[in-house]
Protein backbone atom coordinates (compact mmCIF):
# COMPACT_ATOMS: atom_id res chain seq x y z
CA UNK A 1 0.00 0.00 0.00
CA UNK A 2 1.47 3.85 -0.99
CA UNK A 3 1.29 4.52 3.09
CA UNK A 4 2.76 1.74 4.12
CA UNK A 5 5.83 2.17 1.93
CA UNK A 6 5.76 5.76 3.29
CA UNK A 7 5.46 4.69 6.95
CA UNK A 8 8.75 2.80 5.73
CA UNK A 9 10.42 5.55 4.16
CA UNK A 10 9.84 7.56 7.55
CA UNK A 11 11.17 4.87 9.40
CA UNK A 12 14.19 4.49 7.27
CA UNK A 13 15.07 8.35 7.37
CA UNK A 14 14.61 8.05 11.44
CA UNK A 15 17.19 5.14 11.68
CA UNK A 16 19.47 7.06 9.37
CA UNK A 17 18.96 10.08 11.78
CA UNK A 18 19.73 7.99 14.84
CA UNK A 19 22.92 6.49 12.75
CA UNK A 20 24.08 9.82 12.54
CA UNK A 21 23.40 10.91 16.23
CA UNK A 22 24.45 8.07 18.09
CA UNK A 23 27.38 5.56 16.70
CA UNK A 24 26.74 1.94 16.37
CA UNK A 25 27.29 0.64 20.23
CA UNK A 26 25.56 3.30 21.62
CA UNK A 27 23.92 1.26 24.97
CA UNK A 28 20.57 2.95 24.69
CA UNK A 29 19.83 2.54 20.82
CA UNK A 30 21.32 -0.31 20.40
CA UNK A 31 18.04 -1.84 19.39
CA UNK A 32 17.81 0.46 16.62
CA UNK A 33 20.65 -1.77 14.76
CA UNK A 34 18.57 -5.27 14.71
CA UNK A 35 18.03 -7.01 11.78
CA UNK A 36 14.61 -6.33 9.56
CA UNK A 37 11.52 -7.71 10.76
CA UNK A 38 8.03 -7.28 10.24
CA UNK A 39 4.95 -6.78 12.87
CA UNK A 40 1.42 -6.54 11.64
CA UNK A 41 -0.57 -4.08 13.07
CA UNK A 42 -4.34 -3.97 13.35
CA UNK A 43 -4.67 -1.45 9.97
CA UNK A 44 -3.21 -3.87 7.66
CA UNK A 45 -0.08 -1.98 7.93
CA UNK A 46 3.58 -3.37 8.29
CA UNK A 47 6.03 -1.69 10.19
CA UNK A 48 10.04 -2.04 9.84
CA UNK A 49 11.91 -4.39 12.75
CA UNK A 50 13.07 -1.23 14.95
CA UNK A 51 9.92 -0.51 16.06
CA UNK A 52 8.50 -3.77 16.50
CA UNK A 53 12.18 -5.19 18.84
CA UNK A 54 13.60 -2.43 20.24
CA UNK A 55 11.91 1.49 19.37
CA UNK A 56 9.32 1.06 22.57
CA UNK A 57 11.83 -0.05 25.12
CA UNK A 58 14.04 2.93 23.82
CA UNK A 59 10.98 5.20 24.31
CA UNK A 60 10.09 3.41 27.63
CA UNK A 61 13.81 4.18 29.09
CA UNK A 62 13.79 7.74 27.70
CA UNK A 63 10.72 8.89 29.94
CA UNK A 64 12.05 6.98 32.72
CA UNK A 65 15.56 8.24 32.55
CA UNK A 66 16.69 7.38 36.20
CA UNK A 67 15.79 3.95 35.44
CA UNK A 68 17.46 3.94 31.45
CA UNK A 69 20.05 6.76 30.83
CA UNK A 70 21.29 6.82 34.16
CA UNK A 71 22.61 3.25 34.63
CA UNK A 72 24.81 3.75 31.01
CA UNK A 73 25.78 7.69 31.96
CA UNK A 74 29.53 6.59 32.55
CA UNK A 75 29.53 5.64 28.62
CA UNK A 76 26.24 7.12 27.41
CA UNK A 77 28.65 9.45 24.36
CA UNK A 78 26.23 12.78 24.37
CA UNK A 79 26.09 14.37 21.25
CA UNK A 80 26.80 17.77 20.21
CA UNK A 81 23.74 19.20 19.83
CA UNK A 82 22.70 18.02 23.83
CA UNK A 83 24.80 20.96 24.56
CA UNK A 84 22.66 23.67 23.28
CA UNK A 85 20.07 25.25 25.14
CA UNK A 86 16.41 23.94 26.28
CA UNK A 87 14.96 27.12 23.58
CA UNK A 88 17.13 25.55 20.85
CA UNK A 89 16.40 21.69 21.89
CA UNK A 90 12.92 22.31 21.83
CA UNK A 91 12.79 24.08 18.22
CA UNK A 92 15.04 22.14 17.13
CA UNK A 93 12.94 18.34 17.90
CA UNK A 94 9.87 20.20 16.57
CA UNK A 95 11.25 21.42 13.64
CA UNK A 96 12.47 17.79 12.40
CA UNK A 97 9.59 16.29 13.25
CA UNK A 98 7.52 18.80 11.00
CA UNK A 99 10.73 18.62 8.50
CA UNK A 100 9.89 14.84 8.23
CA UNK A 101 5.90 15.24 7.65
CA UNK A 102 6.45 17.54 5.20
CA UNK A 103 8.82 15.51 3.56
CA UNK A 104 6.49 12.13 3.60
CA UNK A 105 3.80 14.72 1.92
CA UNK A 106 6.56 15.95 -0.81
CA UNK A 107 8.41 12.72 -1.50
CA UNK A 108 5.39 10.16 -1.54
CA UNK A 109 1.45 9.18 -2.37
CA UNK A 110 0.67 10.08 0.76
CA UNK A 111 -2.72 12.30 0.81
CA UNK A 112 -5.57 13.60 3.43
CA UNK A 113 -8.29 12.90 1.81
CA UNK A 114 -12.19 14.25 2.94
CA UNK A 115 -13.68 12.25 4.57
CA UNK A 116 -10.32 11.40 6.00
CA UNK A 117 -9.48 7.82 5.82
CA UNK A 118 -8.98 5.47 8.61
CA UNK A 119 -5.72 4.84 7.92
CA UNK A 120 -4.76 8.58 6.88
CA UNK A 121 -6.14 9.34 10.61
CA UNK A 122 -4.19 6.54 11.93
CA UNK A 123 -1.16 8.16 10.40
CA UNK A 124 -1.39 11.76 11.89
CA UNK A 125 -2.01 10.37 15.39
CA UNK A 126 0.98 8.69 15.12
CA UNK A 127 2.67 11.83 14.13
CA UNK A 128 1.05 13.89 16.77
CA UNK A 129 1.78 10.96 19.35
CA UNK A 130 5.53 11.30 17.74
CA UNK A 131 5.68 14.92 18.41
CA UNK A 132 4.49 14.57 21.69
CA UNK A 133 6.53 12.39 22.88
CA UNK A 134 9.65 14.09 21.30
CA UNK A 135 8.69 16.93 23.47
CA UNK A 136 7.92 15.46 26.87
CA UNK A 137 11.48 13.33 26.43
CA UNK A 138 13.26 16.65 25.87
CA UNK A 139 11.62 18.74 28.52
CA UNK A 140 11.79 15.89 31.38
CA UNK A 141 15.52 15.42 30.59
CA UNK A 142 16.50 19.10 30.45
CA UNK A 143 13.90 19.24 33.84
CA UNK A 144 15.35 16.54 36.10
CA UNK A 145 17.60 18.29 37.82
CA UNK A 146 15.43 21.34 38.36
CA UNK A 147 13.55 18.53 41.00
CA UNK A 148 16.35 17.78 42.91
CA UNK A 149 16.71 21.69 43.66
CA UNK A 150 13.43 22.38 44.17
CA UNK A 151 13.47 19.61 47.18
CA UNK A 152 16.86 20.50 48.44
CA UNK A 153 15.16 24.46 49.11
CA UNK A 154 12.57 22.90 50.72
CA UNK A 155 14.87 20.93 53.26
CA UNK A 156 17.57 23.25 53.74
CA UNK A 157 19.37 24.19 57.46
CA UNK A 158 22.07 25.95 57.41
CA UNK A 159 22.89 24.47 60.97
CA UNK A 160 22.78 20.93 59.06
CA UNK A 161 24.87 21.39 56.14
CA UNK A 162 24.60 18.50 53.92
CA UNK A 163 26.15 17.51 50.75
CA UNK A 164 25.94 19.51 47.54
CA UNK A 165 23.90 18.77 44.65
CA UNK A 166 25.11 16.71 41.33
CA UNK A 167 25.28 18.98 38.44
CA UNK A 168 23.20 17.19 35.69
CA UNK A 169 20.48 17.69 33.35
CA UNK A 170 20.05 20.47 30.23
CA UNK A 171 22.84 23.21 30.36
CA UNK A 172 19.82 25.81 32.32
CA UNK A 173 19.98 23.02 34.33
CA UNK A 174 23.04 22.71 34.58
CA UNK A 175 23.87 26.50 35.13
CA UNK A 176 21.21 26.47 37.87
CA UNK A 177 22.52 23.63 40.30
CA UNK A 178 26.04 25.12 39.90
CA UNK A 179 24.81 28.60 41.21
CA UNK A 180 22.20 27.08 43.87
CA UNK A 181 25.83 24.93 44.80
CA UNK A 182 27.77 28.37 45.15
CA UNK A 183 24.84 30.20 46.98
CA UNK A 184 25.13 27.57 49.65
CA UNK A 185 28.82 27.58 49.83
CA UNK A 186 28.56 31.16 49.96
CA UNK A 187 26.21 31.52 52.79
CA UNK A 188 27.94 28.58 54.50
CA UNK A 189 31.11 30.72 54.58
CA UNK A 190 29.09 33.54 55.29
CA UNK A 191 27.39 31.92 58.69
CA UNK A 192 30.73 29.87 59.84
CA UNK A 193 32.75 33.45 59.18
CA UNK A 194 29.59 35.23 61.79
CA UNK A 195 29.58 32.90 64.18
CA UNK A 196 33.72 32.68 64.57
CA UNK A 197 32.72 36.55 65.06
CA UNK A 198 30.18 35.98 67.34
CA UNK A 199 31.31 33.31 69.36
CA UNK A 200 35.15 35.15 69.67
CA UNK A 201 32.92 38.27 71.01
CA UNK A 202 31.17 36.36 73.14
CA UNK A 203 34.46 34.66 74.76
CA UNK A 204 36.03 37.40 75.06
CA UNK A 205 33.41 39.20 76.74
CA UNK A 206 33.23 35.84 79.46
CA UNK A 207 36.86 36.61 80.15
CA UNK A 208 36.50 40.07 80.71
CA UNK A 209 33.55 39.91 83.25
CA UNK A 210 35.54 36.60 84.58
CA UNK A 211 37.95 38.60 85.67
CA UNK A 212 36.00 41.56 87.04
CA UNK A 213 34.69 38.74 89.54
CA UNK A 214 37.91 37.47 90.26
CA UNK A 215 39.94 40.33 90.83
CA UNK A 216 37.29 42.94 91.57
CA UNK A 217 34.47 41.60 93.41
CA UNK A 218 36.47 38.12 94.53
CA UNK A 219 39.29 40.52 96.24
CA UNK A 220 36.57 43.56 97.82
CA UNK A 221 34.63 40.07 99.53
CA UNK A 222 37.87 38.75 100.72
CA UNK A 223 38.67 42.15 102.52
CA UNK A 224 35.02 42.50 103.93
CA UNK A 225 35.86 38.96 105.14
CA UNK A 226 39.18 40.12 106.96
CA UNK A 227 37.93 43.21 108.09
CA UNK A 228 34.73 40.64 109.78
CA UNK A 229 37.06 38.44 111.17
CA UNK A 230 38.74 41.49 113.06
CA UNK A 231 35.31 42.69 114.16
CA UNK A 232 34.34 39.32 115.72
CA UNK A 233 37.66 39.26 117.71
CA UNK A 234 36.19 42.81 119.48
CA UNK A 235 32.53 42.40 119.60
CA UNK A 236 31.20 41.58 122.88
CA UNK A 237 30.03 38.24 123.10
CA UNK A 238 25.77 38.53 122.77
CA UNK A 239 26.96 40.06 119.17
CA UNK A 240 29.53 37.56 117.98
CA UNK A 241 27.56 35.38 117.02
CA UNK A 242 25.77 37.41 114.79
CA UNK A 243 29.15 38.54 113.13
CA UNK A 244 30.03 34.99 112.41
CA UNK A 245 26.95 34.07 110.64
CA UNK A 246 27.90 37.05 108.33
CA UNK A 247 31.21 36.08 107.92
CA UNK A 248 29.45 32.22 106.82
CA UNK A 249 27.79 33.70 104.56
CA UNK A 250 30.05 36.41 102.70
CA UNK A 251 32.55 33.53 102.79
CA UNK A 252 29.39 31.61 100.85
CA UNK A 253 29.18 34.54 98.23
CA UNK A 254 32.69 34.56 97.97
CA UNK A 255 32.16 30.83 96.55
CA UNK A 256 29.70 31.32 94.32
CA UNK A 257 31.32 34.34 92.67
CA UNK A 258 34.67 32.43 92.50
CA UNK A 259 32.45 29.32 90.72
CA UNK A 260 30.56 31.79 88.54
CA UNK A 261 33.83 33.39 87.12
CA UNK A 262 35.54 29.71 87.13
CA UNK A 263 32.32 29.13 84.47
CA UNK A 264 32.97 31.71 82.84
CA UNK A 265 36.85 30.88 81.66
CA UNK A 266 38.18 27.96 83.34
CA UNK A 267 41.50 28.36 83.53
CA UNK A 268 42.06 24.64 83.80
CA UNK A 269 41.05 24.56 79.90
CA UNK A 270 44.50 26.83 79.21
CA UNK A 271 47.01 25.75 82.33
CA UNK A 272 46.02 21.60 82.02
CA UNK A 273 44.27 21.17 78.61
CA UNK A 274 40.50 19.72 78.09
CA UNK A 275 40.63 16.58 79.58
CA UNK A 276 41.39 18.39 83.32
CA UNK A 277 38.80 20.73 82.29
CA UNK A 278 36.10 18.53 81.77
CA UNK A 279 36.54 15.85 84.38
CA UNK A 280 36.41 19.42 87.00
CA UNK A 281 33.38 19.87 85.40
CA UNK A 282 31.62 17.03 85.85
CA UNK A 283 33.12 17.12 89.42
CA UNK A 284 31.38 19.75 90.17
CA UNK A 285 28.13 19.32 87.99
CA UNK A 286 27.99 16.06 90.24
CA UNK A 287 28.32 18.36 93.18
CA UNK A 288 24.38 18.36 92.56
CA UNK A 289 21.64 16.06 92.59
CA UNK A 290 22.68 13.98 89.60
CA UNK A 291 25.24 11.90 89.75
CA UNK A 292 28.04 11.62 86.69
CA UNK A 293 29.76 9.12 85.44
CA UNK A 294 33.08 9.95 83.36
CA UNK A 295 34.89 7.81 80.69
CA UNK A 296 37.83 9.86 79.17
CA UNK A 297 40.89 8.78 77.97
CA UNK A 298 44.13 9.04 79.59
CA UNK A 299 45.38 11.69 77.02
CA UNK A 300 44.07 13.13 74.00
CA UNK A 301 46.57 14.47 70.30
CA UNK A 302 47.23 18.07 70.35
CA UNK A 303 44.28 20.39 69.52
CA UNK A 304 43.37 24.00 68.52
CA UNK A 305 42.18 26.39 71.05
CA UNK A 306 38.97 26.86 69.21
CA UNK A 307 38.61 22.83 69.17
CA UNK A 308 38.93 22.91 72.98
CA UNK A 309 36.97 25.43 73.90
CA UNK A 310 33.97 24.19 71.46
CA UNK A 311 33.69 20.88 73.01
CA UNK A 312 34.28 21.77 76.55
CA UNK A 313 31.11 24.22 75.79
CA UNK A 314 28.87 21.87 74.83
CA UNK A 315 29.74 19.38 77.43
CA UNK A 316 28.89 22.20 79.73
CA UNK A 317 25.54 23.07 78.12
CA UNK A 318 24.65 19.47 77.15
CA UNK A 319 25.40 18.89 81.29
CA UNK A 320 23.54 21.81 82.33
CA UNK A 321 20.53 21.02 80.55
CA UNK A 322 19.90 17.74 81.85
CA UNK A 323 20.33 19.02 85.74
CA UNK A 324 18.30 21.50 85.00
CA UNK A 325 15.58 20.70 82.61
CA UNK A 326 15.42 16.75 82.10
CA UNK A 327 15.61 16.39 85.97
CA UNK A 328 18.13 13.44 85.39
CA UNK A 329 19.37 11.52 88.48
CA UNK A 330 22.36 9.63 85.94
CA UNK A 331 24.65 11.31 83.91
CA UNK A 332 27.31 9.21 81.83
CA UNK A 333 30.18 11.47 79.93
CA UNK A 334 32.14 9.63 77.45
CA UNK A 335 35.20 11.25 74.66
CA UNK A 336 36.54 9.44 72.61
CA UNK A 337 39.27 9.89 70.27
CA UNK A 338 39.85 7.53 67.11
CA UNK A 339 42.21 7.64 64.15
CA UNK A 340 40.63 10.76 62.73
CA UNK A 341 37.51 11.81 64.85
CA UNK A 342 37.04 13.29 68.09
CA UNK A 343 33.74 12.29 69.64
CA UNK A 344 31.84 13.39 73.16
CA UNK A 345 29.04 11.73 74.18
CA UNK A 346 26.40 13.35 76.90
CA UNK A 347 23.56 10.73 77.67
CA UNK A 348 20.91 11.19 81.02
CA UNK A 349 17.84 9.22 82.01
CA UNK A 350 15.57 12.63 82.32
CA UNK A 351 12.87 12.92 80.84
CA UNK A 352 14.32 13.86 77.29
CA UNK A 353 12.49 16.32 74.93
CA UNK A 354 10.99 16.38 70.98
CA UNK A 355 13.24 17.61 68.45
CA UNK A 356 13.73 19.83 66.85
CA UNK A 357 10.52 21.73 68.38
CA UNK A 358 12.03 22.16 71.67
CA UNK A 359 15.25 23.53 70.36
CA UNK A 360 16.02 26.44 72.13
CA UNK A 361 18.63 28.89 72.23
CA UNK A 362 21.25 25.93 74.45
CA UNK A 363 21.04 24.03 71.82
CA UNK A 364 20.88 26.50 68.83
CA UNK A 365 24.62 27.39 70.46
CA UNK A 366 25.63 23.70 70.46
CA UNK A 367 24.90 23.48 66.65
CA UNK A 368 26.72 26.66 65.72
CA UNK A 369 29.63 25.77 68.22
CA UNK A 370 29.78 22.16 66.03
CA UNK A 371 29.69 23.82 62.80
CA UNK A 372 32.35 26.34 63.99
CA UNK A 373 35.08 23.76 63.65
CA UNK A 374 33.62 21.24 60.74
CA UNK A 375 31.80 18.74 63.27
CA UNK A 376 28.33 17.81 63.63
CA UNK A 377 25.70 17.64 66.83
CA UNK A 378 23.49 14.48 67.23
CA UNK A 379 20.38 15.03 69.35
CA UNK A 380 18.48 11.90 70.42
CA UNK A 381 16.89 9.67 73.07
CA UNK A 382 18.92 7.97 74.67
CA UNK A 383 19.71 4.22 74.50
CA UNK A 384 20.81 2.91 77.67
CA UNK A 385 19.32 2.12 80.90
CA UNK A 386 16.96 4.83 81.65
CA UNK A 387 14.14 5.04 84.61
CA UNK A 388 10.95 3.91 83.87
CA UNK A 389 8.46 6.70 81.77
CA UNK A 390 11.48 8.46 80.64
CA UNK A 391 12.89 8.70 77.67
CA UNK A 392 16.71 9.86 78.52
CA UNK A 393 18.47 11.96 75.65
CA UNK A 394 22.06 11.63 74.31
CA UNK A 395 24.20 14.64 72.77
CA UNK A 396 27.23 13.53 70.75
CA UNK A 397 29.40 15.93 68.87
CA UNK A 398 31.47 14.54 66.29
CA UNK A 399 34.24 16.33 65.06
CA UNK A 400 37.27 15.88 62.65
CA UNK A 401 40.64 14.24 63.88
CA UNK A 402 42.10 17.27 65.25
CA UNK A 403 45.50 16.76 63.44
CA UNK A 404 43.07 18.06 60.31
CA UNK A 405 41.56 21.51 61.64
CA UNK A 406 44.87 23.46 61.65
CA UNK A 407 44.60 23.18 57.91
CA UNK A 408 41.14 24.74 58.05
Amino acid sequence: MPIASALSRVLRVLKTLCRLAHPVGTPNFRPLMAPRCRARMGCGLHCVGPWAEGGWTMAASLMRPEKGMEGHRSDWARPAWWNLSLYARVVLVNSTVLLLAMLVLVVTPATVSFPIATEQGLVLAVGTVVIAVANAVVLRLNFRGLRAVARRMETIDLLKPEELLPETGSTEAKALIAGFNTMLERLENERRSSARRTLSAIEGERRRIGRELHDEIGQRLTGTLLQLQRLADDVPEPFRSEVECIQEQQRATLDEVGALAWQLRPALLDDLGLLSAIDALAETMGETSARIETTIPDELPPMPPDLELVVYRVAQEAMTNAVRHSGASRIALAVESAADRLTLRVTDDGTGFSVPTSEGPGIRGMRERALLVGGRLHIGPTTVARRPGTRGTTVRLDCTHPGTLADR
